[in-house]
């Protein structure tokens, strides 16, 4: 079975990769899935290096030793590889998964659960950010946790939202960006947020038209792609996706101390029906 192919439940999941040999071959297969090549030199030959806990694959010509997970979202992590698998499916389900709940279903600590989660939303952001609208694309204003008060100024939790979608020829939702807005830049609460920047960094030029944002990208990430195949695509960009360490994320992370982020799939859930 491919990895696109997957599973329908969690049990059949770790069935399926339950050992680090199954997982190393999938992920093999989604780093170099034409072959092996070496990114030194670009030659395709190598020796297998078996005596480490993760194989090493030291090419032919430049006698370059690659590790199976450097150069993924994965690199520097001691983490076994089936419970990485583990949570890229549960990150690739529609309703998610936070890190309390990763820590107890994969039996890893809450701060070695945060660090995976959040290395994931990495990884589904720099994929969104090369999934650029195409054709007739729509684009408003919208407002993450809006509360109804009578003042014109900015609730500690209101936050500004760009929304974009590319409409198909029968009018729905092909594609969909959401983009956190400085609420700086306005006067208040009612005021729309310049779409300019928007526009150059998410539609074609050809079409007509943060933590928190990290959540807004793993909404989109698994919006735009067949439901089918979320954890196939997610093992591949994972796979060829850069990592984040622990120092930037927490650095991210104080910034946004007073945010509740884990709330935003759930409201832009329910604002799509």
């Amino acid at each position: 079975m491919s990895v696109h192919e997957t599973p329908d439940s969690f049990d059949e999941f770790c069935s399926r990769f339950a050992s680090e040999e199954s997982c190393v071959e999938s992920l093999f297969r989604a780093k170099w899935p034409t072959g092996f090549v070496c990114p030194r030199c670009g030659f395709t030959a190598y020796y297998f290096i078996s005596s480490r806990r993760l194989p090493l694959y030291e090419c032919r010509s430049c006698r370059l030793q690659h590790s199976l997970i450097a150069g993924t979202i994965m690199e520097g992590s001691r983490t076994p590889l089936r419970l990485w698998f583990q949570a890229i499916y549960l990150h690739a389900r529609p309703q998610s998964i936070n890190a309390l709940q990763l820590s107890k279903i994969i039996g890893v600590t809450y701060k070695t659960a945060w660090l995976i989660c959040h290395k994931i939303r990495y990884g589904m952001s720099q994929a969104e950010s090369g999934n650029l609208l195409k054709g007739c694309v729509h684009v408003s204003d919208s407002m993450y946790c809006k509360r109804l008060t009578p003042y014109f100024d900015w609730h500690p939790q209101e936050q500004a939202l760009l929304v974009g979608s590319s409409l198909t020829s029968k009018g729905t939702i092909d594609q969909l960006k959401i983009k956190l807005q400085s609420k700086s830049q306005l006067k208040d609460k009612y005021d729309c947020p310049d779409p300019a920047t928007f526009i150059r960094q998410n539609v074609e030029p050809s079409s007509v038209p943060t933590v928190v944002q990290a959540y807004l990208d793993q909404y989109c990430y698994y919006y735009n792609r067949p439901q089918r195949s979320v954890f196939g695509l997610l093992l591949t960009d994972s796979a060829i996706g850069r990592t984040i360490t622990y120092p930037l994320l927490t650095r991210s992370r104080r910034s946004f101390r007073n945010t509740r982020s884990a709330r935003i799939i759930a409201s832009a859930s329910a604002l799509m029906g």
